[in-house]
């Protein structure tokens, strides 16, 4: 005779149907999408502060470096001026002369070193294998003959930053695909009014026949 199994009436399962968690569910994957959009946003966001701290820094570096290597220049009346490119602002201060002369720094100024290709390998000192000619060259003058030309040199270093930045590159396609759905929004709305009116034309001519 077989033994009868106690049935587990505790572990009962019950299931309750809830509209609104059903919604909440089913709207749920928009509200996640939205979330991770508004986070990247942020994100960007804070990179892009960053890039324009960059942005800013650099250029100042860049300034300094080109008021050091103007030894010719008797007075620099300065004075700072906003200089905006693709949304980044930069301090830019600009010099007061007619001809501004740019030299390289020391850096570039030290001696160049050449191989003698003269001496023949036989004439080789033990421990002295290469034979050095050691010359300086004059280091290559550019001159500002404005001081629109200053400024345009600073928004040139500038514009290449933005060009090579992967942020500023990331942030101009945001913008170009949100520019190309707002037109494309656009054009269906125009499609869509002339449709209307057509559709109202063509009512109005059925209804002028009838009478």
């Amino acid at each position: 005779m077989k033994l009868k199994k106690n049935k587990n009436r505790t572990n009962k399962i019950n299931l309750v149907f809830d509209d609104e968690k059903r919604r909440e569910f089913l709207t749920g994957f928009h509200k996640r999408k939205q979330q991770r959009k508004k986070k990247a946003q942020e994100k960007l966001e804070a990179l892009l502060k960053e890039e324009r701290k960059k942005l800013k820094s650099e250029t100042k570096q860049y300034h300094k470096k080109l008021i050091a290597s103007n030894r010719l220049i008797p007075e620099l009346h300065e004075f700072t001026e906003e200089v905006e490119d693709d949304n980044v602002t930069v301090q830019v201060t600009e010099l007061s002369g007619n001809n501004l002369i740019y030299e390289n720094d020391q850096m570039d100024n030290d001696p160049i070193c050449e191989v003698d290709k003269n001496l023949h390998e036989s004439e080789e000192v033990p421990g002295m294998s290469l034979t050095l000619k050691c010359k300086r060259e004059a280091s290559p003058k550019i001159q500002f003959s404005s001081e629109k030309q200053v400024k345009k040199a600073l928004r040139k270093t500038a514009t290449k930053y933005v060009q090579n930045s992967t942020v500023f590159q990331k942030k101009n396609k945001m913008e170009r695909q949100k520019q190309k759905k707002k037109s494309l929004q656009e054009k269906r709305e125009k499609m869509k009014g002339k449709k209307l009116k057509e559709k109202h034309k063509n009512y109005k001519h059925k209804k002028s026949y009838k009478k």
